[in-house]
């Protein structure tokens, strides 16, 4: 038996399947916490704090993709990883993919959707569009706890 306190004893605690849903849910968490502030509910300053809050948005809505949707098979844990046979259906899930592909581009790499030809092309979100992420990522995450937490 290992020393309560130790790292040993917290790696039994928290085994990797428990910290993964742990880190998902702190991103959710992040998303409905930032979601006033990038829709515009609640006012931030200066613009360099308000464009830091989107970033950080939109890369935990990608980090729920990512666990959820997409993720890499040999370098990243998946839902799919704690639940074998879990996939995400319906709507929810399409615009989730749709949502990972918007913030790897425009936000985690200098894509050419990033930065494109004409100036004109880029449209900023809309605050539809904030909450409908918000809203895809939690209800695709839910999908999936509902079925993690009755699997044997």
């Amino acid at each position: 038996m290992t020393s309560s306190g130790s790292l040993a004893w917290w790696n039994e605690q928290l085994p990797p399947a428990s910290r993964a849903v742990g880190t998902v849910q702190y991103a959710l968490q992040q998303i409905d916490g930032l979601l006033d502030y990038v829709t515009g509910q609640r006012h931030i300053a200066p613009d360099v704090v308000a464009n830091a809050c989107v970033e950080s948005f939109m890369v935990n809505v990608r980090l729920v993709a990512d666990f959820l949707i997409k993720g890499h098979e040999t370098k990243d844990l998946r839902a799919v990883d704690l639940l074998p046979g879990w996939e995400s259906t319906g709507e929810a899930g399409e615009r989730l993919a749709e949502w990972w592909d918007l913030a790897s581009k425009h936000v985690m790499h200098m894509s050419r959707m990033r930065i494109p030809e004409e100036l004109g092309a880029m449209q900023p979100l809309t605050e539809t569009e904030f909450r409908q992420m918000a809203a895809d990522c939690r209800e695709v995450y839910q999908a999936f706890a509902a079925q993690y937490d009755t699997a044997p």
